[in-house]
C-alpha cells in the first residue's frame, strides 16, 4: 500500500486506514476532494464507517490511491498539512533536510548544534539531542569519530595486538 504521494511542491504522507481513525480521515479527505470537484463517485458513495482495511481488495486500494494521487498533485504540502490539522486527520508533509533544519519549532526547541570539525576546517550542524528529558541531558559533546580513529581501542577489545593491527593496516584490510 502506498504511503507517500507526490504533491504540488514535494511529497505528503497519507495512508488509507480502517477503523475509527481511517473512517474520519478517509471521509474528510473525500469531502475535501469533492469540494474541489475531484472525488470520484465510488469514493463519495463509499461507507467509510464500514471500510475494513483487512478485507479490502487490491483493486479497491488501487482505485482509492489513484484518486488520492490525482488530488494530492493539486495541493501544496502546506495546504495539505493545514487541512489535516484543521480536520483532525492523519497525514503529514514529507520535509526535505533543508526544511527540517529551517523548521521554526525545531529551532525554538534548540534542536540544532554546530560542531567543530577541525579536520575539515568548518563546523557542521547536527541534531543536539534525540529526545528531551526533564532531569538529564541527552545530547552529544563531540563530533563523530573519523574512519579508523579509534581502531586501536576497538580492536584491542577483541584481543588484537598492536603488531597484528599494523599488519592488517599494511595489508589494507583496515
Amino acid at each position: 500500500m502506498r504511503a507517500v504521494y507526490p504533491c504540488k511542491d514535494g511529497y505528503v504522507t497519507y495512508i488509507i486506514y480502517g477503523g475509527p481513525a481511517g473512517m474520519r480521515t478517509n471521509k474528510r479527505l473525500t469531502e475535501w476532494m469533492d469540494s474541489k470537484g475531484m472525488a470520484p463517485d465510488y469514493l463519495k458513495n463509499k461507507d467509510w464507517n464500514k471500510f475494513d482495511i483487512a478485507t479490502v481488495t487490491q483493486e479497491e486500494i488501487d482505485q482509492i490511491e489513484d484518486a488520492n494521487m490525482k488530488f494530492f498533485k493539486t495541493v501544496t504540502k502546506d495546504e495539505f498539512f493545514k487541512f489535516v490539522i484543521e480536520q483532525d486527520m492523519l497525514g503529514y508533509p514529507v520535509n526535505t533536510a533543508k526544511e527540517i533544519i529551517e523548521d521554526e519549532q525545531l529551532q525554538s526547541r534548540g534542536m540544532w548544534q554546530e560542531v567543530e570539525h577541525e579536520e575539515l576546517g568548518t563546523k557542521i550542524t547536527y541534531p543536539a539531542f534525540f529526545t528531551l528529558f526533564s532531569s538529564i541531558a541527552c545530547g552529544f559533546w563531540r563530533r563523530a569519530p573519523l574512519i579508523g580513529e579509534h581502531n586501536e581501542e576497538v580492536y584491542a577489545e577483541i584481543g588484537l595486538s598492536r603488531k597484528e593491527l599494523l599488519s592488517l593496516k599494511k595489508a589494507n584490510i583496515i
